[in-house]
């Protein structure tokens, strides 16, 4: 009987799907318009490091619990991270979207009606961008959805060049495996079809959700979870890895040796001087960007680029105690090469991590 239930249950879902429902959205229909990869601000040293980005916001019942002694719940403190985080964001020509987890109703999977965003896909702007957080929900409104977000993005992704996807999350999910594959399972298929990068906002706090978490910013080299904590009180982190400021360091960059991630000893002195920079100025923090040049694989050079930035990180920390809020990562591979690939002299300037500083909010 209890089988023959489930039976009906999909076959009824199933047939609103058939007959009520539009065909899911393609992505050229849900594009605005298409965006060059890699684009110079026009104030000059702004370069865009990735060509559209989406928010998936985490308003489920789960995150309606106090955050520490802030005097706001977790869905009220994830929402002043964002209103922060744009606040400091330049328009650099990104295709932009704002989508919680879920939208109340019956999820139909493929239905562009379980949509609902509150900056549909399209050119960033950032004051349009940040009316329409100031309108995310501050109540919760369903059970932790998590799987159902992944599954919006397979509608939304396959825009031209790189996407970069934030998902907020306590590493709750409530899938239903009639009908939706969990959210491991979906992400990683996305990251294996799409040119898609995730940074993961954790806010888990017991084991199974902290490995959920870790595993889904684990499906590809350019994926990352970052902790909430860090997040809210370092907002401006949180878009970092959207653009590179070229024109804000006093600091050369770090050239390494083909296929090496080991700090050559002519950079020393230079490392030594930005660590007792960074003491010295508190308030500054250092991002530290990994390239390659572009021989090879594009998997491989972005882990290389990563353990790249991760060296020059190690450094700093380990000889000069700066601390760690104080560094931030990224890694991009063969991207935004700084000279041609076609000679050796200018494949050993792209093998580099460039430094740039910026002042906390």
């Amino acid at each position: 009987m209890q089988h023959l239930t489930k039976l009906s249950f999909v076959c009824a879902v199933a047939f609103l799907w058939l007959f009520h429902c539009p065909p899911p959205l393609a992505a050229a229909e849900i594009q605005a318009v298409s965006v060059k990869p890699t684009v110079n601000s026009p104030a000059g040293g702004l370069v865009r490091m990735a060509d559209n980005f989406f928010i998936i916001y985490d308003p489920s019942t789960t995150m309606d619990v106090p955050y520490k002694d802030t005097g706001f719940s977790r869905i009220e403190a994830q929402k002043q991270i964002l209103q922060k985080s744009n606040a400091s964001l330049p328009e650099l020509g990104w295709q932009a979207g704002l989508y919680p987890h879920w939208k109340g109703g019956l999820w139909l999977h493929g239905s562009p009606m379980a949509f609902k965003p509150y900056y549909p896909l399209r050119r960033y702007e950032n004051i349009p961008f940040g009316e329409a957080i100031n309108q995310l929900p501050t109540r919760p409104q369903a059970p932790p959805m998590l799987q159902t977000g992944l599954m919006k993005l397979e509608h939304m992704l396959g825009l031209p060049g790189r996407t970069e996807v934030f998902i907020f999350s306590d590493g709750k999910e409530s899938t239903y495996p009639e009908l939706e594959p969990p959210p491991l399972e979906q992400a990683k298929k996305l990251a294996e079809t799409f040119e898609v990068c995730f940074t993961i906002v954790s806010s888990a706090t017991d084991a199974t959700g902290k490995q959920l978490l870790h595993d889904i910013g684990s499906v590809n080299s350019c994926s990352q979870v970052m902790d909430f904590d860090t997040v809210y009180n370092n907002p401006e982190h949180l878009f970092g890895k959207l653009y590179m400021d070229t024109g804000s360091s006093r600091f050369s960059n770090i050239l390494f040796d083909f296929d090496k991630a080991d700090i050559k000893p002519l950079y020393t002195k230079e490392l030594d001087s930005l660590g007792r920079f960074l003491l010295d100025h508190p308030q500054t923090y250092v991002v530290l960007s990994g390239f390659t040049d572009n021989i090879g694989s594009e998997a491989y050079n972005v882990d290389l680029s990563q353990r790249r930035a991760k060296i020059i990180q190690q450094y700093l920390l380990q000889q000069h105690k700066v601390k760690q809020q104080q560094i931030l990562l990224y890694w991009y591979g063969y991207t935004n090469p700084v000279a041609s690939n076609n000679t050796a002299a200018g494949r050993q300037l792209n093998r580099r991590v460039t430094i740039s500083l910026r002042s906390h909010q």
